[in-house]
């Protein structure tokens, strides 16, 4: 199967690099509006070419990418998509027609290839629950081993794709339509606002005299350590702390130290913690914590 790429950031270098990697996929190339950018993504897979049938090209124009792939994979921002779209359907000759497309967003479904059926165009999305940080790592190291893949739309596509993606080692799910919102959501919990949380631990440190890398060095392993015991055990077992242990005077103290920003982080997150402590400790009394939580945030709103 010969699969050819729109758009050649992180995203699509590093699933090309990934795919490419089964015996039964060709990566066909890249089309960009940047042409240096689609030489680059060509390049960087041509060096370690392995047993690939055909090299990767650096295509001049969306036909050409048609004419040589069997399958496209829209890797733009969300935004463009829609309007790749609408490129491809203008293509003389119902170019498209036979062909499987489909995108990376998380958010977005297959709907947004509208009129996909009346072209004759199998729709899909794939979605690498992921943080892809570069187009090319340095040591070369697959940023998609191991992925979750949320699958979704024209069932013989995403059937297929998910058997290629489980022979690759990818865990995946094939999910509806209308619940990508929801997924990408949960996914952006997970993978990016935690970051927001981590920088103001960070700012906390550093009033007490830390230095940013300092900061950083001693979050690390408590950070690492956590995110690996709620993985394995879940929220219940990995839950500790003032919260947890109901210390009331404790979260007080935090509370009276810190900055409204660093409060406004602490105490949605501390309510949500202590429903999770509840249920963790049902025989605890959560009645004083859950006042003091309550009254800081009364006080602050008026502050």
């Amino acid at each position: 199967m010969r699969i050819g790429f729109i758009g050649a950031g992180k995203v699509g270098c590093a699933l090309g690099a990934h795919l490419r990697r089964s015996t039964t996929v060709d990566v066909s190339g890249y089309y960009s509006r940047s042409s240096t950018s689609a030489r680059s993504a060509a390049d960087a897979l041509n060096v370690d070419a392995g047993d690939a049938n055909i090299p990767v090209a650096a295509f001049p124009s969306l036909a050409s990418a048609v004419e040589l792939s069997d399958m496209l994979v829209v890797t733009t921002p969300d935004d463009a998509i829609a309007g790749v779209w609408q490129a491809l359907l203008g293509l003389p000759d119902d170019a498209v027609g036979g062909m499987a497309i489909g995108h990376c967003s998380g958010c977005l479904s297959s709907r947004v290839f509208d009129g996909a059926d009346q072209a004759g165009v199998s729709a899909f999305s794939m979605h690498p629950m992921q943080a892809v940080s570069e187009r090319f790592p340095a040591d070369g190291r697959d940023q998609l081993d191991g992925a979750f893949f949320a699958l979704e739309g024209d069932a013989r596509v995403t059937e297929a794709m998910s058997q290629l993606l489980t022979s690759l080692g990818n865990p995946n799910r094939t999910i509806a339509a209308g619940d990508k919102p929801r997924y990408h959501a949960a996914a952006v919990m997970a993978s990016n606002l935690p970051i927001a949380l981590w920088n103001q631990a960070v700012e906390t440190l550093r009033s007490c005299g830390f230095t940013e890398p300092d900061a950083r060095k001693a979050l690390s392993a408590m950070i690492r350590h956590n995110a690996d015991s709620f993985c394995e055990r879940g929220a219940k077992a990995a839950l500790t702390g003032p919260v947890e242990r109901a210390d009331v005077g404790t979260v007080e103290a935090h509370l009276s130290v810190l900055p409204p920003d660093a409060s406004a982080l602490y105490l949605p997150l501390s309510r949500a913690l202590a429903g999770i402590a509840a249920a963790k400790n049902p025989n605890r009394d959560y009645a004083g914590l859950r006042a003091a939580l309550g009254q800081a945030h009364d006080s602050s709103t008026h502050n």
